[in-house]
């Protein structure tokens, strides 16, 4: 089979496919697009292929139609100038459409290299006795994977004609022309088929290679469907005994196993405890026919059973006797075998009992895996009970504190509010972190949380503690729906607070936004008070989007104080280059802006990467020409990629981008970033 450059015929498939969903239907005239066939290439605009694909769909509609549009999409496969992609196309049609009046084409494509692969799929599709003739032939026409290929098709289509040539392939030199012959046969599954296949099987022993066994579980699946019950029941024999391939012996005892006739529980008490993993596992799918004595016994016999079938042994009895098994449920919790513990701890929480909670709690202390069993388990168990022990631990246990308030968020349990802004409050970060985590999965942006949290937020520490407490804050009020006020709670909770605390909040309300918040913002701009002004510089470079950009600009041009105008600039960089309604030309201009006014590099960097969010060649060209300038050419190189990225930009402007991407690809020290520009500049 040809192999190189071109795609395999599937690949092919699936890419048209695809091209085709994604395109909007073309106006081309359908003789325009008969007459564009032949010519086109991968990569080609599609209108010419979508036309044809609403001709075959509509032709189909009629026999008389049908063979006409067949007949004319086979014609092209005989034109000695169309492309090799043209020619996939119309196999990939004939698929569909094809009748048997194309298949002596498609013999002749069949047996070229180029176009053999497609060609066999179109007949493969084609039904009746003209299509797997011609298949058949090819047995004796081709080797290696163009073999194994039309190997494949005749097993699909089950062609009982090709036994004969398929036993004798079975026995090729190529193991995989051998292996697909196999393969075809158990496909077919007739008597000629299986009596083949078995007799390799007693031929091979145990175990049979795998290709062998699947096959003849086929066979076997095959006279189990047609009614031949005890011939399948020999085969699955066979299948199911030891040392063969575990899967298909798996197969074959649970097939065994549900083609018994009379009431199969005393089979599966049996099998049960059998040497054998198969069967065992095989009767443990069906615990659930077992008499509630016999159940009694197995749970007599617990501690003999292998773990995945005390498991589910467990799992029928907490459904059927419920806290009866909850002792032995706890034993199990309490194993030195981390899968034994793990299974105890899910039936605990099945059982529904509170008296299983102290283990469960215990349980949190272990390994990753316990722990998350445990917590499920929690989560099935009365919440009355468990939210109540679960505050008891945060006190008492501060080795389990974390999965501890995981439980209590994924509980939304309100009344841990109050110890866990307790916890919140304490300055060691370990402590005060899970707490937070807490608090932002279970406090509602009401009344009666929001304060909760901003008097937290003016008793914490400035710094990291202050900072997660805000975000705590802001993922809380994020809640509310997109057109509320996010401040508007915030604000009514600092009614009465003192100005000293005015620096505490200032930095939140601009994180939380808001016409209200802004004027406290600007209050603060215009005090003569340092650290309120600081508080308020602060809080306008939190601000979410760009309504503030003009402020920033001006503290970023004018203020005094140096720090206060590097804050600014990079606030102003950030929020200008949000996604927004405002021209792209008027993004740039204040983005060059920024870049006059920036005093050091790792800014101008900010500028360089930002702009990369501004997708108009504009902003490529300008980006472009700091290639060349050693301290920014590396952030350049990643904004430009990024650009380069949109295929929308790219693609028309492949004049101007190519040297830039080639440039990039030499100088940049991002591996990443360098075959990123290779490939853009290929065109990929």
């Amino acid at each position: 089979m040809h192999t190189g450059r071109h795609l395999s015929f599937v690949a092919f498939l699936a890419a048209m496919l695809t091209l085709i969903a994604a395109q909007a239907p073309g106006d081309m005239p359908i003789d325009d697009a008969w007459k564009a066939l032949p010519a086109f290439e991968d990569g080609q605009d599609m209108a010419p292929l979508l036309a044809i694909d609403r001709a075959v769909i509509e032709a189909m509609a009629a026999p008389e139609t049908r063979a006409a549009c067949a007949a004319k999409l086979a014609g092209l496969l005989k034109n000695p100038d169309a492309t090799l992609a043209a020619k996939q196309y119309v196999c990939m049609q004939l698929r569909q459409i094809g009748t048997p009046a194309e298949v002596p084409i498609l013999a002749g494509a069949l047996a070229s290299a180029d176009t053999a692969e497609m060609a066999r799929h179109a007949l493969q599709a084609i039904p009746g006795e003209e299509s797997l003739v011609v298949l058949r032939a090819a047995l004796d026409k081709t080797q290696g994977k163009a073999l194994v290929g039309v190997i494949n098709s005749l097993g699909t289509r089950a062609d009982g004609r090709s036994v004969p040539a398929l036993k004798t392939l079975t026995g090729h030199e190529d193991a995989l022309v051998a292996e697909a012959a196999v393969r075809a046969l158990g496909n077919i599954a007739d008597e000629a088929s299986t009596a083949f296949l078995l007799a390799q099987a007693d031929a091979a022993g145990a175990p049979m290679p795998r290709t062998l066994a699947v096959a003849l579980l086929r066979c076997a699946n095959s006279l189990a469907a047609s009614g031949k019950g005890g011939e399948a029941e020999a085969i699955y024999q066979k299948l199911g005994a030891p040392r063969q391939p575990a899967g298909v012996r798996y197969a074959a005892v649970e097939a065994l196993l549900a083609s018994q006739k009379a009431p199969i529980a005393e089979t599966v008490s049996q099998w049960l405890t059998s040497d054998d993993p198969a069967s065992r596992r095989a009767a443990a799918r069906r615990l659930d026919s077992l008499s509630d004595a016999q159940l009694d016994a197995l749970l007599d016999r617990l501690h003999s059973l292998d773990e995945a079938t005390q498991s589910l042994l467990l799992q029928v009895s907490v459904e059927r006797k419920g806290g009866e098994v909850l002792q032995l449920a706890l034993e199990m919790a309490r194993s030195d075998n981390e899968g034994m513990k793990r299974a105890g701890i899910r039936i605990l929480g099945q059982t529904g009992h509170a008296e299983a909670i102290p283990a469960l709690i215990d349980a949190l202390a272990s390994g990753e895996l316990v722990a998350e069993a445990a917590s499920d388990a929690l989560l099935k168990l009365p919440r009355a009970e468990v939210g109540p022990a679960l505050l008891a631990a945060l006190a008492e246990r501060p080795g389990i504190r974390g999965p501890a308030i995981a439980i209590l968020g994924r509980m939304k349990y309100y009344e841990a509010i109050d110890p866990l802004v307790e916890l919140a409050g304490q300055e060691d970060a370990e402590t005060y972190g899970p707490a937070l985590e807490g608090l932002r999965v279970i406090c509602d942006p009401d009344k009666s949380d929001i304060p909760r949290l901003v008097k937290l937020l003016l008793r914490s520490r400035p710094g990291r503690h202050a900072d997660e407490v805000e975000r705590t804050i802001l993922v809380v009020c994020e809640k509310l729906p997109p057109d509320a006020d996010r401040s508007e709670l915030v604000l009514a909770a600092l009614r009465g607070v003192a100005d000293s605390e005015v620096p505490k909040y200032l930095p939140l309300l601009g994180r939380l936004g808001g016409p209200e918040a802004l004027k406290r913002i600007d209050a603060g701009l215009a005090s003569s008070d340092s650290a309120v002004r600081e508080a308020a510089v602060r809080a306008l470079c939190n601000w979410p989007n760009a309504e503030v950009a003009d402020r920033l600009l001006a503290i970023a041009r004018d203020d005094e104080n140096r720090t206060f105008k590097r804050w600014a600039l990079r606030a102003f960089v950030r929020v200008v280059s949000l996604k927004s309604d405002r021209p792209e030309a008027e993004t740039l201009a204040m983005l060059q802006e920024a870049m006059r006014l920036a005093e050091n590099d790792e800014d101008r960097q900010l500028v360089l990467e930002r702009a990369g969010n501004v997708r108009t060649m504009e902003a490529v060209n300008w980006i472009a020409s700091y290639l060349d300038t050693p301290d920014l050419a590396q952030a350049a190189c990643r904004a430009l990629v990024e650009l380069a990225h949109h295929r929308f930009l790219r693609h028309p402007n492949m004049e101007q981008f190519r040297p830039i991407l080639k440039r990039i690809a030499e100088i940049s020290k991002d591996r990443d970033v360098a075959e990123r520009a290779a490939r853009y500049e290929q065109g990929l």
